[in-house]
């Protein structure tokens, strides 16, 4: 698969692994589709039906992942760290559990 697969299951990539090639030659017109689920797979890949089938959705899942992978202006490389939330991150984890350890000891003290 030249695309990230994180967003697959393996379901999904093995099928596409194994008739992807396939897919493609259908998509692109090298194959004309005789069959009318060939027909309605080329109309879910020309985005004029919603896709039924595992197949169907395995496709159009992929064409929409390297549609988004190839446009410059994708946002698909930020990555968000635990560090990188000013809202709640590791340090903060590490200095509430040193205030409630404090809290407890001051409590089963008294």
């Amino acid at each position: 698969m030249d695309c990230n697969t994180d967003i697959f299951s393996l379901e999904e990539i093995a099928i596409l692994e194994e008739w992807g090639h396939w897919f493609q030659a259908l998509t692109t017109g090298e194959l004309e589709p005789i069959t009318e689920l060939q027909k309605a797979f080329v109309a879910v890949a020309r985005q004029e039906r919603t896709p039924f089938s595992l197949h169907e959705i395995a496709w159009n899942k992929y064409l929409n992942r390297k549609r988004l992978e190839e446009d410059p202006n994708s946002r698909l490389d930020v990555r968000y760290g635990l560090d990188d939330d000013t809202f709640y991150n590791r340090d903060m984890v590490r200095q509430q559990r040193g205030i409630m350890r404090a809290v407890v000891l001051q409590a089963h003290k008294g």
